[in-house]
């Protein structure tokens, strides 16, 4: 399997989710869904780290100087998720009223983190 196979089927998903935006925004969102999928994908691998190597690691500077620290994974979720959210949200602001919830819900990668488990 290829790297981008993953990312095309978060792109598939996000595409059926977000299929009720009008077509005069469709154009507009179609990077805005390209990036999300790229996201989605790479926190399901960092949670996938997270979970093999903990939140916390060792480290060394030299010097003397070691210790523990929060995992570089942790760090690297912790600042690209709020930025997939915020996608997700714009996404989600062009759908009409009644479906905005359900697609903020479906597309929600904690969602899926914590029902497969």
């Amino acid at each position: 399997m290829t790297e981008k196979t993953p990312i095309l089927a978060e792109l598939k998903k996000l595409q059926k989710i977000f299929e009720n935006i009008s077509p005069d925004k469709r154009s507009l969102c179609e990077s805005l869904m390209q990036n999300a999928a790229y996201m989605a994908v790479k926190l399901k691998e960092l949670q996938k780290l997270i979970d093999e190597d903990g939140m916390i690691e060792d480290y060394d500077n030299g010097g003397g100087q070691s210790g523990r620290k929060i995992g570089s994974a942790v760090q690297i979720y912790q600042k690209m998720l709020p930025s997939y959210n915020q996608v997700i949200k714009t996404l989600a602001s062009m759908l009409p009223a009644g479906e905005k919830e359900q697609a903020i819900r479906s597309a929600d990668p904690m969602a899926e983190f914590l029902t497969s488990k």
